[in-house]
């Protein structure tokens, strides 16, 4: 397995690229994070380098849904503008949701199609997208989320739901993220739901329920789950991606010995 974290929620009040250096002496050697757009990429890169930190993911969501037919030319380009990005980076994942957010939550087309015409358009868009990701050698990660609060508008929020879109693109570069947090809140039997696509999902999200902080903090017992994926012999990336509920420090340290397999406690 690799190991990859999610800068985004940590070390809060720290400057986005002094967080890198932090999360190398934590014992990573990847980052993951979201929007490109408002982020010195140069910066970024430079900082990588220094401490021998590579990024293993970034954020292919823009101001459109890929669900949204009247947008779709503009969700490409998008997409195409951050395979750029990636390319520069040397990153070997972007992160596409079924739904772009705004200020009050995810964007909502509910009212504009139906479920069954969103999870069309979003097929089509990633069979569109697939050359150009083939071309670049970068894979894209479609994420199911949740569909709670300001997120009611969600359009894939189940991790089958996301698994058929994935395996009608029937593409090597378009494939699922499975996001255990998000599919905790939607439907649970974590193990089941992860086995049955372990062949389609290289990325995992790690974050404990309900309130996304670190293992240890609720429901989900990790330590069974990340024992289930190295007897599996799993090959792909896992990911914290979450708020530390305590010292960002402390909880990294959590997270890396679960990963590794030298807890002892159980994280349930």
């Amino acid at each position: 397995m690799e190991y990859a974290v999610n800068i985004e929620m940590l070390y809060p009040g720290i400057p986005f690229c002094n967080r890198i250096g932090r999360v190398k002496q934590a014992g990573f050697d990847a980052i993951e994070f979201w929007g490109w757009h408002d982020k010195d990429i140069d910066d970024i890169l430079g900082t990588c380098k220094k401490n021998g930190v590579r990024v293993q993911a970034i954020s292919a969501t823009g101001n459109y849904s890929p669900g949204d037919r009247q947008h779709q030319a503009e969700c490409i380009r998008w997409v195409e503008r951050t395979i750029k990005v990636a390319e520069k980076l040397g990153t070997k994942y972007i992160i596409m949701f079924p739904n772009h957010f705004t200020k009050e939550g995810c964007s909502n087309f509910c009212d504009k199609y139906t479920k069954s015409d969103g999870i069309a358009a979003i097929t089509a868009l990633l069979m569109r997208l697939e050359p150009k990701l083939e071309s670049s050698g970068i894979t894209l990660l479609l994420e199911p989320l949740n569909n709670h609060g300001a997120d009611n508008g969600m359009l894939v929020t189940d991790t089958e739901e996301g698994a058929a879109i994935i395996r009608a693109v029937n593409s090597d570069y378009v494939r699922l993220l499975l996001d255990v947090f998000h599919m905790q809140l939607m439907h649970g039997n974590l193990w089941e739901h992860i086995r049955e696509n372990l062949d389609i999902a290289p990325y995992i999200h790690l974050a404990d329920v309900p309130d996304r902080h670190e293992a240890g903090t609720g429901e989900i017992n990790f330590r069974y789950l990340l024992h289930m994926l190295r007897e599996k012999g799993y090959e792909g990336t896992i990911c914290p991606e979450y708020l530390p509920q305590e010292d960002t420090d402390d909880s990294l340290y959590i997270w890396k010995q679960l990963l590794v397999g030298n807890d002892k406690r159980d994280s349930s």
